[in-house]
């Protein structure tokens, strides 16, 4: 079990490199991971002491954070919300407590159909090695300034998407988030696997067929042609400025097919890959 010593002497160093309060338990625990050489489970008799402590050591409420990603899954008419906690060493996920929100009844109607119980484990995998990958990311410094600046921008609108899809009556114009972020994920892969002048951005422009195309010469992906037809999902830019009249089903299209690209944009750029180990489970379901 971790000493008092122990937490004391990391919080005083937290403090005097002002680490915020809400971040210390959870550097807490990767630290103690990376010292001890162990695995530590969130949920272990050892995380609860952790964060016990620094709750008991600070500002109340500091410690309220959630998860590290969050995403919308679309079933029965509705978007439910998927969420990807933060985690440190190896840790086991179970893709259906993602679903947090999702009353038990309705998961196993989810679990009783094969076809959609697997979409939803592949567009999981691709929320957790998004998550996980953006937050890796955001810790390495190796990436050009350019490429990176694509990238976050693509996650804000990613991001955008989601919190207008978990309302309870979603807005239409997420759409439009969905299409900006296929468009500038689409930037963010090029400018980082090779790189993209500000003439070579602007030739793209809002061309969301340009964009695949030097996407798939990038990346070598040319399977990705596939997806052209599901580009016509999205409006044209220049709708931006009209009135969006969307059906739900349509708003999953576009948003999944962002979702699924900017795991894409992630795993070039990562060693994240969960698909690869989910897939052999696919006979057992």
């Amino acid at each position: 079990m971790v000493s008092e010593d122990w937490l004391k002497r990391l919080n005083k160093e937290f403090r005097d490199s002002g680490v915020e309060q809400c971040r210390r338990p959870w550097d807490a625990i990767g630290r103690y991971s990376q010292e001890f050489n162990v695995s530590v489970d969130l949920s272990s008799d050892l995380a609860k002491k952790i964060f016990e402590w620094f709750e008991d050591h600070s500002k109340p409420g500091a410690h309220q954070v959630g998860s590290l990603y969050e995403s919308v899954y679309f079933f029965d008419s509705q978007f439910w919300q998927v969420s990807i906690p933060i985690i440190f060493g190896s840790v086991q996920l179970n893709a259906l407590n993602s679903l947090h929100e999702m009353p038990d009844q309705i998961k196993q109607e989810l679990i009783s159909d094969r076809q959609k119980i697997w979409g939803y484990i592949i567009f999981w995998a691709d929320c957790v090695d998004y998550g996980l990958g953006i937050d890796d990311l955001n810790k390495v410094f190796s990436f050009n300034e350019n490429g990176m600046q694509f990238l976050m921008s693509a996650d804000q609108e990613l991001r955008s998407a989601v919190s207008i899809l978990s309302q309870l009556r979603p807005d239409p114009r997420a759409i439009l988030a969905c299409r900006m972020a296929v468009e500038i994920f689409f930037k963010a892969c090029i400018a980082l696997k090779q790189g993209l002048t500000k003439s070579q951005a602007k030739s793209i422009g809002h061309d969301l067929n340009k964009g695949l195309d030097k996407f798939m010469e990038v990346s070598g992906y040319s399977h990705w042609e596939a997806i052209r037809e599901r580009l016509s999902i999205f409006p044209e830019i220049s709708d931006r400025y009209t009135k969006q009249d969307v059906t739900l089903e349509r708003l999953w299209e576009g948003f999944s097919l962002a979702q699924s690209i900017g795991a894409l944009t992630i795993r070039e750029l990562t060693d994240r890959n969960t698909i690869e180990q989910v897939i052999p489970s696919n006979n057992a379901i």
